[in-house]
């Protein structure tokens, strides 16, 4: 009881100084409300508290995206993550509340402009364990901030795909590939059995790692040759995802992965192939000289696609 009427009195006369008006849920929000929202959530020292205001910044800013159109500027001004597609049906806006004992908790809003739906997710912690294998519905999701949503009419199904991370905890970090679709009701499923990886098809692509490394998963434009495919099908000049290869610092700590470390100008990818992203080793990524302007040819990089088709 002490505890509740604390935090009660807490909310109606302190918010770090602020007005305890400005922390009641309001309809009308605007831009300056929101600011003070989310600047107020990340200043504040207490777990509960921070909480407590943000999400009163997560409904109203819903309630924001429902009523008015989206502003950059104000997008900007809030420091939240804001991604959209290339073909400008879905957009994502998410960010994170980092705890006191180092965990984050992520919250995602997706605006699907195809059928003019505003959905708010829930709240997720970070996962202990996160499965290549489960597929997300009913606004849960696997949690993590999204920094790149890829859309491409060659992949198997009609699903964008998520570059994302997660500061799991103060030791180890992870990063994903991930798949979003949208069901016949228009609600987002995240996972989809687009990756083709060394142990077969799964559903994302999870890769954890030390937290104080500094892992490459990023989305470029690269030219590659392929082996063990058709003549016709080797030279390629496309986008690919393209990570750093991790591995232990030393072998006795294999399967530590706190100890994951990346290699060092080693490189392996996914590519897009026979509708499917599909894994390849040992790459070396070099993205192709702009029209024009390309010297002497070099020899041309070879993949080998895994498994060989």
């Amino acid at each position: 009881m002490k505890t509740i009427l604390s935090l009660s009195l807490i909310l109606m006369f302190t918010f770090n100084g602020l007005n305890a008006k400005a922390f009641q849920p309001q309809q009308g929000a605007t831009g300056d409300r929101l600011k003070a929202l989310i600047d107020s959530a990340r200043k504040e020292k207490s777990d509960s508290l921070r909480l407590v205001i943000n999400n009163v910044f997560f409904n109203e800013l819903t309630a924001y995206l429902k009523e008015s159109p989206a502003s950059n500027k104000m997008f900007d001004s809030l420091n939240i993550g804001v991604i959209a597609s290339t073909e400008a049906k879905v957009t994502l806006f998410n960010w994170n509340l980092q705890q006191n004992n180092g965990t984050n908790i992520y919250f995602l809003i997706i605006r699907n402009n195809a059928t003019s739906q505003i959905i708010p997710m829930k709240a997720m912690h970070a996962l202990q364990e996160l499965s290549e294998e489960t597929i997300f519905r009913d606004a849960n999701w696997p949690g993590g901030l999204y920094y790149r949503i890829i859309f491409r009419t060659d992949l198997s199904g009609s699903c964008y795909t998520l570059l994302g991370w997660d500061g799991f905890s103060r030791t180890t970090s992870r990063k994903t590939i991930d798949a979003l679709s949208f069901d016949s009701n228009g609600s987002p499923v995240f996972g989809a059995p687009v990756f083709r990886t060394r142990d077969g098809i799964r559903n994302r692509v999870v890769s954890e790692y030390a937290s104080q490394a500094s892992f490459t998963q990023s989305y470029d434009r690269q030219k590659v040759t392929l082996s063990n495919v058709r003549k016709s099908q080797r030279k390629i000049t496309d986008e690919i995802i393209v990570l750093d290869r991790l591995v232990p610092m030393n072998e006795s700590l294999t399967g530590q992965r706190w100890a994951y470390v990346p290699a060092g100008n080693v490189y392996d990818g996914f590519i897009v192939f026979n509708k499917l992203w599909s894994f390849v080793e040992d790459i070396a990524p070099r993205n192709p000289a702009p029209s024009g302007k390309e010297k002497k040819s070099r020899k041309p990089v070879s993949y080998d696609l895994f498994p060989p088709q």
